[in-house]
């Protein structure tokens, strides 16, 4: 792939979420349709059969590989999110309004059990056969509810380290930003589930996503201490993020694996995972609950799961795929940011893939309103 320092090639993702608090998410609110339609950016209409799709920009070239349903009179109609709480927000304005769409893993669960998903039917879908058994032992637990699955994985990641290899040793900790060498050399980006997460860790709490509303507090101080003492900025995307590396503004950041692949050769980028661990995702493809293209949008699905499909994914954006024909056919470049043959070591020591905050109160537990506050603190600090 090659660089662009304004743009990653193929993929937009911004890791950041739109505020959507515990009302909007378990009940619906006044005004969802403005959250929805907030930063969306819809594709061409085709006269043939065309499926509504709504996720990331990139995460649909899995599913259109070697031109599928062409031959058919199938399209894709896109329209491409800039946060994963706009795919909540559409599906509570209306469910069958989408054939196809990407939710943030651990919504999942959640919209299942709210009727906004359709169950996946396996048959449909026997590329879902050769989904590597780690990757399923590991999104299980947010896809599948009771006896279904109401979500497809098709890719992960993390949201890691990275660092100038020329410019930077080795990170071996989150807390090597708070280093006097690379004070004003730092950047984050506006994800703040995984920065919670990262500092939450660095505050020696073992689930991020369980924290009391003390710890809680304690984290957000670490954030603020950073955002004020040690950072050159907070990256607003990951756009952004690839300038200020190639530029070599920043030395040290909060990243994800194909970053250093978009930054090219502006710079010696390298991806660290630190001792604390880093959050861990799981994507997959769903489909929207009395959506009107069913059988179609489980072939889609299905054939994202091809080889050709998951290739097609990889080559395009730079990453990893969940099936084991697939990672044994991906290139050397992929293969070596991705160790395939080691995803049990990337999936419980180098990272950690959590469920769903809590939603309702319990006890002394922060709930999702206030992680969001949190991160609200930490941006007006």
């Amino acid at each position: 792939m090659k660089s662009d320092t304004a743009k990653p090639d193929g993929v937009t993702r911004v890791l950041q979420y739109v505020s959507l608090d515990r009302r909007q998410l378990l009940k619906g609110a006044a005004g969802l349709g403005l959250v929805g339609a907030a930063g969306l950016r819809s594709g061409t209409a085709s006269a043939a059969t065309a499926l509504k799709y709504l996720g990331w920009e990139g995460y649909d070239s899995f599913l259109a590989a070697g031109d599928f349903g062409k031959s058919d009179g199938l399209t894709l109609q896109k329209t491409f999110i800039s946060s994963a709480d706009e795919v909540i927000a559409k599906l509570r304005l209306g469910s069958s309004q989408l054939d196809i769409c990407t939710p943030y893993f651990i919504h999942d669960g959640f919209l299942a059990e709210q009727g906004m998903l359709e169950p996946i039917d396996l048959a449909k879908i026997p590329n879902f056969s050769k989904i590597n058994a780690t990757i399923l032992r590991y999104c299980e637990p947010n896809m599948k509810v009771k006896d279904h699955w109401y979500a497809v994985p098709m890719t992960y990641g993390s949201i890691c380290m990275l660092y100038n290899a020329d410019l930077a040793a080795t990170p071996t900790s989150w807390t090597d930003m708070l280093k006097p060498e690379y004070k004003g050399k730092c950047a984050i980006t506006a994800d703040y589930v995984g920065n919670i997460f990262a500092w939450a860790r660095v505050a020696g709490i073992e689930q991020p996503n369980r924290m009391t509303k003390a710890e809680l507090t304690k984290v957000t101080d670490l954030l603020i201490d950073l955002k004020r003492n040690h950072l050159r900025t907070i990256a607003p995307s990951y756009g952004d993020l690839v300038q200020l590396l190639s530029s070599k503004e920043v030395v040290i950041s909060q990243g994800w694996e194909p970053v250093p692949t978009w930054v090219g050769e502006a710079a010696k980028i390298k991806v660290a995972y630190p001792k604390e661990k880093s959050m861990g995702f799981i994507e997959g493809y769903a489909i929207g609950k009395g959506a009107a293209h069913v059988d179609e949008a489980h072939r889609f699905i299905n054939n994202a799961l091809s080889k050709d499909g998951q290739l097609a994914g990889a080559t395009a954006n730079s990453m990893p795929v969940v099936t084991d024909e697939a990672m044994q056919a991906t290139d050397a470049a992929n293969k070596a940011i991705y160790d395939y043959d080691h995803l049990d070591d990337y999936l419980a020591q180098k990272t950690m893939i959590v469920p769903m905050y809590p939603l309702e109160s319990n006890g002394d537990l922060a709930i999702w309103d206030n992680y969001q506050e949190a991160w609200e603190k930490v941006l007006k600090s």
